[in-house]
């Protein structure tokens, strides 16, 4: 295929709550585009972009997923991403490739939880943004009401730059406010009828395209001399008053739409390439050097090769396949790159541009534009890739959410649970909000995800994929252990029975370190009482101890540990023999430290209709909730709350049963606070009973 220059290269995120209409969208516009020769329907499977077997099943997107449409000399990347709670955290890939994102609102359902975090998420990462107010061919659609909603929530800088004609069953079409026309889909889909917009609507055309221009002429001083002078701009004007406005944040332009209906499919097409910003349009990339040093990076094909992989899929036929964007310099097929991440050299092999799982090949990919190679060897999602050892510059991780809850994974059958570790560890790498590890005392494999939902459909992609069943125990909730005043000890270690001798004598203060100082180990030994050599030995005994906790058996954090005094032998002292002081007299410590047990606390935003608030909040208060704040809107109210997560493992089913399945909810881990102490007793209970039956 056509090979693009960065200027007519368009990278956009499709973003939104889930059932927004983001993957009937990005289906319509790859058909008005001609990228496909049939519109793809989620319900039956078709789409290019939800081609997992879960997703096809379920309805429902997991994964991003791209596909480029060929549209008025322009490439047009459509990164589409999931809208549901426990799959989110693939839209902060979309955003890291996106230049610009287009935030779905649903004309019935209006702005839910997903579609406040996708604005967050944006603005944070500087993205500009579009509205697309989908689905207008459903019954009790309202695009004025969804309007006034978004601008009510995100301010007076989001304003239409489209009409809808009729809505529900008598949708017809949408008149643009920049050329006047009314656009309406042929009875194929296939092209667009030019006419003039229906009479009735005139007043209301004319007072949204008055707002409209007057925002549009405040985003250049020229265009506001020429509207002042002329009363009026240009067709050519008003496209570039918008593509600067956009650029720059202010402006967020409002699109109507029906994907079935393929109502507003290629007007939206036509002001993604005239109005949405190319890759070059933005700041110079921030990156960093092999020192840490931050350097600047232009999006420019003639600059050295820099590429950061943001996906990565695992097929069962096509090996490794890495979705990447080129953050500047030119990739050519086949070319040697080098991985600054992982320092492995890599082959660039099966250049494509991405169509889905599918792709079309490339003979070379320029700065900013999205594809894909297959079978790296060392390289997974969040790594960077560049042309040689020499120019070597790390780009910024993608800020993926972190795992929050996890659930131990047997095998139903003899041998399995080796079969299962290789299979989910598969997974991981094509999702990053995926983690696997063992526990440290159980030796359980344990799963870790964004929610029950996630862990559960990553159980069902392997039973699917590789045809090994899983089965998922209780979630263990990640307590940790912490020490809350100083303490003192000493502990004497000596064996002399039967062959070599050991000894050692450690004294130990330990001391509490602010939440979130993690673990320091220091010396205040004069006169070598203990040699240099010994030190590390006795860091590692105590490093040991705090993998597996004293009081209830979770890992410890937040503590300095000081040694200050001891005594060795010039035969006896040895490695072993610190490790066990530096173990027994941490332990010591501790119980002398009034330990406790923390718990991990969530930061939750639930979201329900006005009249289940009381229910919602009644809830809380007896899951030890605290309520952080609310806010009501056009029926709805998002409530915002602290929560600990022991009491919030399957609340989706909860939530689902006080709203009648019209609430959602997102879950973040906030902090780590102490459990109450009727808890602490119980788990400190627990563990006892465990250590007595090994």
């Amino acid at each position: 295929m056509k090979v693009y220059d960065t200027p007519n290269i368009r990278n956009v995120a499709l973003l939104g709550h889930g059932d927004s209409g983001k993957t009937s969208l990005a289906a319509a516009l790859l058909f008005a585009a001609g990228a496909t020769h049939k519109l793809g329907s989620t319900v039956e499977g078709t789409t290019l972009l939800d081609f997992d077997g879960e997703e096809i099943d379920r309805q429902v997107s997991m994964s991003l997923a791209v596909a480029y449409a060929e549209w008025q000399d322009h490439k047009v990347n459509i990164i589409d991403s999931p809208g549901y709670t426990n799959f989110i955290g693939e839209a902060a890939a979309a955003i890291r490739a996106a230049d610009s994102g287009v935030i779905l609102v649903h004309a019935v359902h209006g702005i839910e939880v997903q579609t406040e975090k996708m604005w967050e998420d944006s603005e944070k990462a500087e993205l500009p943004v579009l509205f697309a107010i989908s689905q207008l061919g459903r019954e009790n659609a309202d695009f004025s009401a969804r309007l006034a909603e978004l601008k009510a929530r995100f301010g007076r800088l989001v304003l239409p730059v489209a009409l809808p004609i009729g809505s529900g069953d008598a949708l017809e079409g949408v008149v643009s406010l920049v050329s006047g026309k009314a656009l309406k889909p042929s009875s194929n889909g296939a092209e667009v009828e030019v006419c003039d917009p229906p009479a009735d609507m005139a007043d209301a055309i004319a007072a949204a395209r008055e707002e409209l221009i007057e925002m549009v002429a405040e985003s250049d001083e020229e265009l506001m001399t020429a509207f002042l002078e002329e009363g009026n701009l240009s067709e050519d004007q008003f496209h570039h008053g918008l593509a600067t406005a956009v650029a720059a944040r202010t402006l967020f332009p409002v699109f109507a739409a029906d994907a079935l209906k393929l109502v507003g499919a290629r007007h939206l097409l036509d002001n993604l390439v005239r109005c949405a910003p190319n890759p070059s349009t933005g700041p110079a990339v921030a990156l960093k050097n092999e020192d840490g040093e931050v350097v600047e990076c232009k999006v420019d094909s003639n600059e050295p090769m820099v590429a950061q992989i943001f996906k990565t899929y695992i097929d069962k036929f096509a090996g490794q396949i890495s979705l990447m964007r080129v953050i500047s310099g030119t990739v050519t097929a086949d070319m040697n790159a080098w991985n600054a991440s992982s320092s492995h050299s890599e082959r660039l092999s099966g250049l494509s541009a991405p169509l889905g799982k599918e792709g079309t090949k490339l003979s070379e990919m320029r700065a900013g534009d999205i594809g894909f190679v297959t079978k790296l060897k060392a390289s997974h999602t969040q790594d960077s890739l560049v042309a040689d050892k020499g120019s070597i510059v790390l780009v910024e991780p993608i800020p993926f959410p972190r795992p929050v809850i996890a659930y131990a994974v047997h095998g139903e059958g003899k041998g399995d649970d080796e079969k299962i570790a290789k299979a989910l560890a598969a997974l991981a790498q094509e999702d990053p909000t995926l983690a696997l590890d063992r526990d440290p005392r159980s030796h359980e494999l344990m799963l870790h995800g964004l929610g029950i939902d996630h862990v559960r459909t990553a159980m069902d992609k392997m039973e699917h994929r590789e045809g090994i069943k899983g089965v998922l125990q209780k979630p263990k909730i990640p307590y940790l252990e912490t020490i809350t005043r100083s303490a003192s000890a000493d502990y004497r270690h000596k064996k002399q029975s039967g062959g070599a001798g050991q000894f050692a004598e450690v004294h130990m203060r330990i001391d509490p370190l602010p939440r979130g100082g993690g673990f320091e180990y220091t010396s205040e030994i004069v006169g070598g009482s203990i040699s240099r050599n010994f030190w590390p030995s006795i860091e590692k005994g105590v490093k040991q101890i705090m993998e597996n906790g004293v009081t209830a058996g979770f890992p410890m954090l937040d503590v300095k540990a000081v040694i200050y005094d001891g005594k060795e032998h010039p035969v006896d002292s040895k490695d072993i023999a610190f490790q066990i002081a530096g173990r027994e007299v941490f332990k010591k410590c501790v119980k002398n430290a009034a330990p406790v047990v923390l718990e991990p606390i969530m930061m939750m935003v639930i979201t329900c209709p006005d009249e289940n608030m009381g229910d919602i909040l009644g809830d809380l208060s007896r899951r030890r909730g605290k309520v952080q704040g609310s806010d009501s809107q056009a029926g709805r109210t998002l409530v915002r709350a602290l929560v600990p997560m022991a009491e919030v493992l399957e609340y989706s089913a909860t939530l689902k049963s006080l709203t009648q399945d019209r609430g959602s909810f997102t879950m973040e881990l906030e902090s780590y606070q102490r459990v109450p102490n009727e808890l602490q007793q119980e788990l400190i209970a627990a563990f006892k009973s465990d250590e007595s039956e090994d």
